[in-house]
């Protein structure tokens, strides 16, 4: 059966022998400077993840099924899920144990955009600047939100958490009820180049491609 897109996490960005990766939030604006020596900022568009895998040596057997499905991917329209492995959940949760099976959910939106409310949480339980969170939204396409905490807290008795700030700011079509993954959420990217690395009879290294968040 034909794989479809994105390809989720288990069809290929799981087994990847990671030795390298960067996830930062790309720029999306120009610069102009006046007469008077001010710079004026112009946003272009929308802040998108963006960043590289580079992988680890492995037996050439293992390569080839990688170089399959990074041809694929290199297919217009095609798509993956991933996730920045160096995080298995939040600062003060690394193993995520404290929220355990709890169901976060936004409970709130602010006009501003930037910030939102969390309830479902565990009594107390606190988000730190700089965790990861995101949510899905829409449908055809579904499409994935991924968030980092600029100002966190933490909750209530009830697991009710009030005013996360987060970046980049909250597109439309986010809701309330959504269902939100703390620490390792998934987003969904595109391959716009990679680089498929040198070959003996047995071993492979030096691949490695770039990856960028994509909304549709």
């Amino acid at each position: 059966m034909a794989l479809s897109f994105p390809l989720s996490v288990d069809d290929f960005f799981a087994g990847l022998p990671v030795k390298k990766i960067t996830c930062f939030l790309g720029r999306s604006e120009t610069t102009s400077e006046t007469g008077g020596g001010e710079l004026i900022a112009h946003g272009t568009g929308t802040r998108l993840w963006q960043g590289q895998i580079v992988l680890d040596k492995e037996s050439h057997a293992y390569w080839a099924g990688v170089e399959a499905r990074l041809a694929l991917l290199e297919q217009p329209g095609a798509s993956l899920l991933l996730y920045d492995t160096r995080v298995q959940g939040t600062i003060l949760d690394p193993d995520l144990s404290v929220l355990g099976t709890a169901t976060p959910q936004i409970a709130g939106l602010s006009a501003n955009n930037r910030e939102f409310d969390l309830d479902g949480l565990p009594a107390h339980y606190q988000l730190s600047i700089g965790d990861l969170l995101g949510f899905t939204y829409g449908s055809d396409p579904v499409r994935y939100a991924y968030h980092r905490v600029v100002t966190g807290g933490r909750a209530n008795i009830a697991g009710e958490l009030s005013d996360i700030e987060v970046i980049p700011y909250i597109r439309p079509g986010a809701f309330v009820g959504a269902v939100v993954t703390l620490g390792i959420p998934v987003l969904k990217a595109r391959i716009p180049s990679a680089e498929y690395g040198a070959s003996t009879s047995t071993l492979s290294e030096g691949g490695s491609f770039n990856w960028t968040q994509t909304l549709r």
